[in-house]
């Protein structure tokens, strides 16, 4: 099922974000966030009742109000607050669904937009590790593994076995920019992990796993390894993206949620959705 759905929205998100490859990252990071607001504002407003989420707020104020008059009155003001509630309840209620609605989408295009703001591209002369796990049948210690890297990237280090992980590492230094994919030579299997260099806004991938829905789902951007091979994860440590604000620095997630906040605030009249 992934094996579908990730090369279609992978198309799709590549295909909205070409315009915005810069250096600064705030424009891909805005106009994503806007069409990302689209979509949930969109969904809200096709599931939810503005009807039923208005006669829920009212019944809600007439509650809050018949506890504040009658405060003084202990009995009253008992049975007002059971009232409260169950109106607070039925209030809140007529969100669920909408939520419910709404969180499959938010959560695949939030994986989306981590593949382009989460890590950066490395830059020339920056130095990464790149790391392949194997299968755990087979020893890490005794088992021949080469890499084969792109003209634009030169290895750094020897490589360092880690048996306990069966895992076998290597530094590598970028040199120029560009895209290309860094092959890994197991005996007779070959697998390959894509690398990225450059200053601009970029799709990074900073890990090729198995086969499997949960790995694929969040490891969108390459297809998985094959089922057969003994490779079971190919990763490059790609530095973590921070935005810049004035002279302090931001998280991509926190600047995305409030952006979509703000959006959807904004977008809300349009597609007559109400949540008050």
């Amino acid at each position: 099922m992934m094996g579908l759905v990730n090369p279609l929205l992978n198309g799709v998100f590549d295909l909205l974000m070409r315009p915005f490859q810069l250096e600064s990252a705030w424009p891909g990071l805005i106009a994503a966030s806007f069409l990302i607001a689209v979509v949930l504002v969109g969904l809200f407003g096709w599931t939810s009742s503005p009807q039923g989420i208005l006669r829920a707020r009212n019944r809600f104020l007439a509650r809050t109000l018949e506890l504040l008059l009658f405060q003084h009155d202990l009995r009253v003001s008992l049975t007002s607050c059971g009232r409260l509630f169950v109106a607070n309840f039925a209030y809140l209620f007529q969100f669920l669904w909408p939520m419910a609605v709404g969180l499959l989408p938010m959560v695949v295009l939030f994986v989306q937009l981590e593949a382009w703001f989460d890590r950066r591209p490395l830059q020339p002369g920056e130095v990464a590790v790149l790391t392949v796990a194997v299968n755990p049948q087979q020893a890490v210690l005794s088992i021949p593994v080469e890499i084969e890297l792109p003209e634009n990237v030169r290895l750094d280090s020897q490589p360092v076995r880690t048996p306990i992980r069966n895992e076998v590492a290597w530094r590598i230094r970028a040199v120029a920019d560009g895209s290309s994919p860094v092959g890994v030579r197991l005996g007779d299997v070959y697998e390959s992990k894509t690398l990225v260099v450059g200053s601009q806004l970029m799709r990074v991938s900073p890990r090729r796993v198995s086969a499997g829905l949960v790995s694929q789902f969040f490891a969108p951007s390459e297809p998985p390894l094959a089922d057969t091979s003994p490779i079971r994860r190919i990763e490059i440590t790609y530095p973590h993206r921070e935005l810049a604000i004035g002279f302090s620095e931001i998280s991509w997630v926190v600047a995305a949620v409030v952006l979509m906040m703000v959006f959807s605030l904004l977008l809300g009249p349009v597609f007559g959705v109400r949540i008050a």
